[in-house]
């Protein structure tokens, strides 16, 4: 019998069908706590959304007040380091437009050129110069003007760890920066961000010199009040409203200057980019929207159908599968098509992909156009040993399944193979008939890109340089040539940039500033392989016993060919 209850039989409490640990259940001798009797209160258990040890919230109005102020210093100091850095960009405009002044200066710009023959003609007096003096002293001012300022900006474009073409929109923006002095003034003292500024000269400088205050006068309240994005919508509005000439010749003007470009993401990923009208673009991108949105409603048939043909087809290869497992495949396949739908992000991203690999332009050109990539790929993750990621040319570290994928099948790529420790490129892809090609390719592998510090060019877009000039008795080797693209090749050869190469294609930059700067080749290789010379003419080599049954056959012989005339007999 189980034991008796501490109450009174008549008033003790229904057993429960289990005991929690601690209490008195069916066989046990520990006796329980006692049980509160039917007039004594038990203590309140927490409730499921209560927790047990949560204290009642007590107002205090002396802490808030304290948090609030805490929160108001903090943020105090986040602002007042935004307008510090808001009067650091205003003088790095003014000393940016104080650069360009000082360079402009003909005694500083012929220095920084380093023609003699320049320096010569810009110390003596306009009046005792020949015509052909003066003319030569006129194209040797314009030409030191533009080497000094790519002079200048390559030198600070170095030192700031900036492309080149950022460091010339930045010293444009300065100088319109300047030539807004409310807005500048407004920017000095930390009333507006740099971006505030920037959106407001962007818009002033494409008005008539005559609107250009007006408009400043009007927008900059706004930009004092608004955050950038409703600031630059606004900015553009009233810019329209006040530009004289008509949206329609605007239209044709900047229609000249539209393009498109690609820009590489992290992951394996890229941006493309396309500048043109406000009705194609958003013609355009309201087609894959629709298209995107009509896949989705109909539930992304295209991904379950190609899942379950995949699966079929797989299954269908294995000649020992049943129908059942056959059945089975196609089933799970679009059961987890099913899961895996792609969103409208997705679509539409893959729509833009196939139209414009797979599209043609109206006039039925572009059908089949690939372009030419080079891939390098090391050998083990070829042979699928090694999961080591491919480099894409212009890119970077690509997937290793992507990479096989590309170097198995698609012809429009070039295959480079690198030895799995040392890195150093063993094949090319194919064998090269002439030195001249080999050695072109072999360095353009190497440098991917212009070696000027800095310069993202890719290096087929760029010139075969010779380090140390050929003129000056420099070599026609790998270990003596680099790529340059042709704004740098023209900087080098004409500015105060020096430069020498060392072993394994190390080129050292030392600037006009006296500051040295090192570019590393991209992959590292080793020397080209160098060909035989051939001696005598050329036979195929047959195997001995056809030798040996087969006598050979005679060459033709070939009269030469007689020279053109100079002058064409009609």
């Amino acid at each position: 019998m189980p034991a008796a209850s501490a109450q009174p039989a008549e008033t003790a409490p229904p057993e429960p069908s289990s005991t929690k640990p601690g209490s008195t259940g069916p066989g046990s001798t520990k006796p329980g706590p006692a049980e509160p009797g039917p007039t004594e209160p038990g203590p309140t258990e927490p409730g499921p959304t209560e927790p047990a040890d949560r204290e009642a919230y007590v107002p205090n109005p002396a802490l808030d007040e304290l948090v609030c102020s805490e929160l108001a210093r903090r943020t105090a100091l986040i602002a007042a380091e935004a307008r510090a850095i808001a009067h650091a960009q205003a003088r790095q405009a003014e000393f940016l437009v104080e650069l360009q002044c000082w360079s402009e200066d003909p005694q500083v710009s012929s220095r920084l050129h380093g023609n003699p023959e320049s320096i010569r003609l810009a110390d003596l007096d306009a009046a005792t110069l020949t015509e052909d003096q003066a003319r030569a002293a006129a194209y040797g001012r314009w030409e030191d003007r533009e080497v000094a300022r790519r002079t200048i900006v390559s030198e600070t474009a170095c030192l700031l760890r900036m492309h080149e073409r950022t460091v010339e929109h930045l010293m444009e923006q300065s100088l319109w920066l300047l030539s807004a002095p409310a807005t500048f003034e407004a920017l000095s003292s930390g009333e507006i961000s740099y971006r505030h500024a920037t959106v407001l000269i962007d818009q002033m400088r494409t008005l008539p010199a005559e609107d250009q205050e007006a408009f400043e006068e009007k927008v900059l309240p706004d930009a004092k009040r608004l955050p950038v994005a409703r600031f630059t919508d606004r900015a553009r509005r009233l810019r329209e409203r006040l530009h004289p000439e008509s949206i329609v010749t605007r239209t044709t003007n900047a229609l000249a200057e539209r393009h498109s470009r690609w820009e590489a993401a992290p992951d394996g990923m890229g941006w493309l980019h396309w500048y043109g009208t406000a009705h194609d673009t958003k013609a355009a991108y309201d087609r894959i929207n629709t298209m995107a949105t009509s896949l989705k409603k109909l539930g992304d048939p295209t991904r379950a159908g190609a899942a379950a043909g995949e699966a079929s087809a797989r299954a269908g290869a294995d000649a020992s599968a049943a129908t059942g497992t056959e059945a089975g495949a196609v089933a799970g396949a679009e059961e987890d098509a099913e899961e895996q739908k792609r969103t409208l992000d997705q679509l539409r991203a893959d729509i833009t992909r196939a139209l414009l690999l797979d599209g043609i332009t109206p006039d039925g050109m572009g059908a089949g156009i690939r372009g030419t990539v080079m891939i390098t790929v090391p050998v083990l993750t070829l042979l699928g040993l090694d999961e080591e990621p491919a480099t894409l040319e212009g890119y970077g570290p690509i997937s290793p399944d992507v990479a096989r994928q590309i170097a198995g099948h698609a012809p429009s790529f070039t295959r480079l193979l690198t030895h799995p420790e040392t890195g150093v490129v063993l094949s090319l892809g194919k064998t090269q008939h002439k030195n001249t090609k080999a050695m072109k390719k072999w360095l353009r592998v190497r440098d991917e890109t212009c070696r000027f510090p800095g310069c993202s060019r890719p290096a087929v877009k760029s010139d075969v340089d010779h380090t140390e000039d050929w003129a000056g008795g420099g070599k026609t080797d790998c270990d003596n040539l680099a790529h340059l693209c042709e704004p740098h090749h023209r900087l080098k050869h004409l500015s105060q940039w020096q430069v020498t190469q060392e072993p394994g294609g190390i080129l050292l930059w030392t600037s006009p500033g006296k500051r040295g700067y090192r570019t590393d080749p991209a992959n590292p290789m080793g020397p080209p392989r160098p060909q035989a010379p051939v001696v005598g003419p050329k036979t195929r080599k047959r195997p001995a016993e056809e030798s040996y049954l087969m006598p050979p056959r005679p060459r033709p012989t070939r009269t030469p060919t007689p020279p053109v005339p100079e002058n064409p007999p009609f």
